[in-house]
């Protein structure tokens, strides 16, 4: 039996260190990619002691430093397995100090599944863990004491050490320590109360006298200290669920009695690993997986966004069309950069102009998407605008390395050095991003080479070079300006074309297709055919009279359409069957909310 359960010992958290690397690194890649790109992470003294000079700040500063890994998502679901292990294996050292009898130890799974299941959620930040696994390592280290007196001296002269570094954590470490006097000194329970009124009032100063000495942070976040959320002003509740689950685990271990029969303690051990699978399932599978993909959905648009994986969108979108305005922009710009744009927009679903345009937001989230289009468009201004408030609305008042980075581009490509320099040096002082801002830098103050970029320079050049009202109710305005200036400028035709298309204006549709443009299509995309040939027959009975050259499949189609569409009494289910990947059918039956922010600001 001994040897059974040093194999469980050793397979099972083999096996559950596994579970959460595959299934962050196969099922929830992009929730790490999206922690990592809402942080700037400096390798400097500075940044350290700006970070580390606050309680909880170590936690905070080690956290940061681990997520800046999540750019690649192996790394990223490797540190989150290893920490959770932690958890886990840490409970259990304190537990064998406790009590000898394996049985039930298997119990230690708990706290770290439920911490697994709060990483479900991205509004979770990394430096919790690291505060958790830290305090559950000092009330480790505690435990090893063999003198009671030691103990004691080190439990009180450690909780304003702890609380530094891993914020309102101190108050479990503390609950440990104590418990373990409380188990462990039966024959001196009185002087482990007197004890733990000490150590309750030290933990409850501590706030205090930080408060006293960095006045410029309100008290509650000196309660909790560590950003366990990204909403630092709302107090993270579920962190004391978890500590007193912690508690729990190590009483209900050590009361249940010792399981002596061999036999029995393999049923025991059958039973815990059974109910840590379940557990498994049911918390983080049904509940944590199943309430956050399509979350991971949108966070993996918004990371082949970023990454100009153009294809993989497409080959996402063609899997399950996306549903959600920001899902629908970043396929629009895929569909664009890979040439389908005008021939296949309507191929999936489309959910308006905001689906083309996102209009501005104050949130750290949607302007970091929604400035995609423009950054490509040559709408500089407004890509740099949506960067930088984006990375100003972020909850937890970091930097984000993504921002800064799109910063930089738009002030170099606006010729602006100074700025862009600036920005450059911060990434210099990153590990992942340093090596390319190098390499731009080589770009400052050099037109020629910024220029002859493949892409700098081509967004250059189609940059406005006249002041205009931007109008977030005027954009297919702006973007004719854009194209009149410029008219070999595809993506702002194209982009003209789909946003007159998607407000169903066909009037304006036609006016704007008849514009001259210093470029060629080997025929008329399929989503123009459909425009161009209801048009004509919204007033022609004749459709071989059309001066367009439309494919006989298109006449034939639409032929089939209005036949449909005017003799039967409920015609969308049977058009939705053949033609839902038509203008038609999104002309009659897509229902879209038009913004009603209006922003305008001089451009």
């Amino acid at each position: 039996m001994k040897k059974t359960i040093n194999y469980i010992r050793f397979f099972v958290p083999l096996l559950f260190g596994c579970v959460p690397f595959l299934f962050f690194y196969k099922y929830y890649p992009n929730h790490l990619h999206y922690q990592e790109q809402f942080q700037l992470f400096l390798l400097t003294g500075d940044y350290f002691l700006e970070t580390a000079s606050t309680p909880g700040g170590i936690a905070n500063y080690l956290g940061r430093f681990f997520t800046q890994f999540f750019i690649y998502a192996g790394l990223g679901a490797f540190i989150v397995s290893a920490f959770l292990l932690c958890i886990q294996q840490l409970l259990f050292a304190i537990v064998r100090r406790l009590k000898k009898d394996l049985s039930w130890t298997l119990l230690t799974f708990l706290p770290a599944i439920a911490y697994w299941y709060l990483l479900c959620d991205e509004n979770s930040q990394f430096g919790g863990l690291i505060a958790l696994v830290m305090s559950l390592a000092f009330a480790w280290l505690g435990t090893l004491f063999k003198s009671n007196r030691l103990r004691n001296i080190y439990l009180l002269v450690m909780i304003p050490a702890v609380y530094w570094i891993c914020g309102g954590a101190t108050a479990l470490f503390a609950a440990l320590i104590l418990l373990y006097e409380w188990l462990m000194r039966k024959q001196k329970r009185k002087t482990t109360a007197w004890l733990a009124v000490a150590a309750a009032l030290l933990v409850t100063v501590c706030p205090f006298i930080a408060k006293f000495f960095l006045q410029e942070y309100p008290l509650y976040r000196f309660w909790w200290g560590v950003d366990y959320i990204h909403f630092v002003y709302f107090p993270p509740t579920t962190m004391l669920f978890l500590w007193v689950l912690i508690l729990l685990v190590v009483v209900a271990i050590c009361l249940i009695p010792n399981v002596k029969k061999e036999k029995n303690q393999r049923i025991a051990l059958l039973i815990n690993i059974i109910f840590i699978g379940l557990i498994s399932f049911l918390w983080v599978g049904k509940n944590g997986y199943a309430k956050n993909i399509s979350k991971e959905e949108i966070m993996a648009y918004d990371y082949h966004c970023r990454m100009k994986n153009w294809d993989e969108i497409i080959r996402m979108a063609d899997k399950k069309s996306p549903s959600v305005p920001m899902t629908v922009t970043c396929l629009n710009l895929a569909l664009y950069k890979t040439g389908q744009l005008s021939e296949k927009m309507f191929h999936y679903f489309q959910n308006g102009p905001e689906g083309l345009l996102p209009s501005f937001r104050r949130d750290f989230m949607i302007p970091m998407v929604g400035g995609e289009p423009y950054y490509y468009l040559g709408f500089v201004n407004t890509a740099q605008r949506y960067a930088f408030e984006a990375m100003e609305s972020l909850p937890d008042y970091q930097k984000s390395v993504r921002s800064i980075k799109r910063l930089a581009e738009t002030n170099l490509i606006n010729g602006k050095y100074k700025t862009a320099e600036k920005y450059l040096h911060l990434l210099e002082n990153t590990l992942f991003y340093k090596a390319w801002a190098k390499e731009t830098r080589t770009h400052l103050y050099d037109e020629a080479k910024i220029n002859a970029h493949p892409e700098w320079g081509e967004i250059r050049r189609f940059r406005t070079h006249e002041d205009f009202l931007f109008s977030e109710r005027e954009k297919d305005m702006m973007l004719g300006m854009l194209f009149q200036q410029h008219r070999d400028n595809r993506m702002a035709y194209e982009y003209l074309m789909a946003y007159t298309l998607l407000e169903k204006n066909t009037t304006i549709f036609h006016d704007y297709f008849r514009m001259p443009k210093d470029f060629d299509y080997p025929s008329i995309p399929k989503s123009y055919q459909e425009a161009l040939i209801y048009i004509w027959g919204l007033s022609h009975d004749n459709l071989s009279d059309i001066p367009y050259p439309i494919s006989n499949s298109v006449k034939q189609n639409v032929e089939e359409y209005a036949g449909i569409y005017t003799t039967s009494p409920a015609p969308e289910p049977l058009l939705k069957k053949r033609f839902q990947k038509t203008y038609w059918y999104y002309l009659h039956f897509r229902e879209y909310k038009k913004a009603k922010i209006e922003t305008q600001y001089q451009y």
